[in-house]
């Protein structure tokens, strides 16, 4: 027979999930519901649980504003950052493996330093510099900040990962023959699935929904999703309707992205368990 203790230690704990999850789902229900009502049913305190959905604001901001623009915008830069983020911090950690010494494990840590730097503090230099250059309101302006913002904590991410691999399976590799590179491509990197899955997932989501940089480097022609919908917050008023509409959509390819890596991410640890 359960204790009485046990029987109030289960209730405080589902009643702290109950509450932790209510607190996580909730701004996500307010944000799809007001999608799908009338304005003036937006307004109405308290709000009504059950409502007649409606479809406006999604076809105003599909057929009158330039959302698939900042959709397509959001893509382009967030798909790029992932890639180079991921290309670049990978290598740095297996260089980091081939070349290990005190200062390379030092350095490793150190590079969570710049997580710990208020982004606005280097934004004002690198605005300059990118002008300079002519890459402010270009593709390219977002994408080197995204990346430079993201490689550090991502270099460390990988680091613990590819310091995990054993040295005898690389050094076995060298003796069949095999280039650091082609043991990187052809070893390495097929070891290291389910950290690049996650790494993948977390840079993805950090450069979706990055805002301040994306405001100052990008013009209208290259507005990211999070620019464009903030655009749709006005100085007396903000439209409700078409700004919880543009923020359910922008949910959907990072939730996607979610799953798909998620069966990547379990099959990479099962092929690492069995091998092992």
């Amino acid at each position: 027979m359960v204790s009485k203790s046990k029987w109030w230690f289960r209730i405080l704990r589902a009643a702290a999930l109950a509450a932790l999850l209510f607190w996580t789902l909730a701004p996500v229900y307010i944000v799809l519901s007001n999608s799908f009502r009338r304005t003036l049913d937006i307004k109405k305190m308290p709000p009504e649980l059950v409502f007649k959905p409606i479809l406006l604001h999604f076809q105003r901001l599909l057929e009158l504003d330039d959302f698939l623009k900042y959709f397509i915008n959001s893509i382009v830069i967030s798909l790029s950052v992932t890639i180079i983020t991921l290309g670049l911090g990978t290598l740095a950690a297996y260089g980091m493996k081939l070349f290990k010494t005190r200062m390379g494990e030092r350095l490793s840590n150190f590079l969570l330093v710049g997580k710990l730097v208020p982004a606005i503090t280097i934004l004002i230099p690198l605005y300059v510099m990118l002008n300079r250059i002519h890459l402010t309101g270009t593709y390219l302006g977002p994408i080197l900040a995204h990346a430079a913002m993201g490689l550090p904590f991502i270099t460390w991410l990988m680091t613990s990962f590819v310091w995990d691999i054993p040295v005898e399976t690389l050094e076995s590799a060298c003796i069949e023959g095999c280039s650091r590179m082609r043991t990187f491509w052809h070893i390495v990197f097929p070891m290291l699935t389910p950290a690049l899955a996650s790494a993948a997932i977390l840079i993805m989501q950090s450069s979706w929904n990055e805002l301040l940089f994306s405001l100052q480097l990008t013009n209208i022609n290259t507005y990211p999703l999070t620019v464009g919908i903030a655009r749709y917050v006005g100085a007396i008023s903000v439209d409700w309707g078409k700004c919880s509409a543009a923020a359910t959509m922008s949910m959907v390819p990072i939730i996607a992205a979610g799953f798909f890596m998620q069966k990547y991410l379990v099959a990479g640890m099962t092929a690492g368990a069995v091998k092992g």
